[in-house]
């Protein structure tokens, strides 16, 4: 059973986006940049009243190297760009970048129960880091269904251009 879609305006008391969130609510020319743009919106103003957004280190590197890349935009962010989003996120009551060290052991048996290996490993760290964490993953990826139980992560569903 699936999570049922998570609209922009719901939020929870912990939650950790992932990259595509954060690259979706960075760029103001992607597919799904309000949807992106308006659950960050609503879960930091929910920072003001206790709740915690989470942005994993391995999340942000690699919103570092997709934003900045040139053959995935056609203009790129600058790196300086890309650091003062994330830097203007921490700064946000709520906002923090947790230590990651305990999910190890997570992501191996993960891994290796799973037998994951190649492009699922990297989505197999942000799962283990969400579960060791006790954060709600937000994701627009299908994938995280075969990692996570539905009660650990919510599917954002992209608002329809029409």
């Amino acid at each position: 059973m699936q999570t049922p879609p998570l609209t922009a305006t719901m939020t929870r008391s912990t939650a950790t986006p992932d990259v595509n969130v954060l690259v979706a609510a960075f760029r103001g020319d992607h597919a799904h940049h309000a949807t992106a743009r308006d659950w960050l919106t609503a879960q930091l103003h929910a920072g003001q009243s206790g709740a915690r957004l989470l942005l994993l280190p391995m999340v942000c590197a690699s919103f570092v190297r997709l934003v900045t890349h040139p053959r995935i935009f056609d203009t790129p962010a600058s790196a300086d760009e890309a650091f003062d989003f994330l830097d203007a996120l921490l700064a946000q009551p709520g906002c923090e970048m947790p230590q990651t060290r305990v999910a190890w052991p997570m992501f191996a048996a993960l891994c290796r129960g799973k037998a994951l290996s190649a492009n699922a490993v990297p989505g197999a760290w942000i799962a283990a880091a969400a579960r060791a964490l006790g954060t709600h993953l937000i994701t627009f990826d299908r994938d995280f269904a075969q990692l996570l139980e539905p009660h650990e992560f919510t599917r954002l569903k992209p608002r329809d251009p029409h």
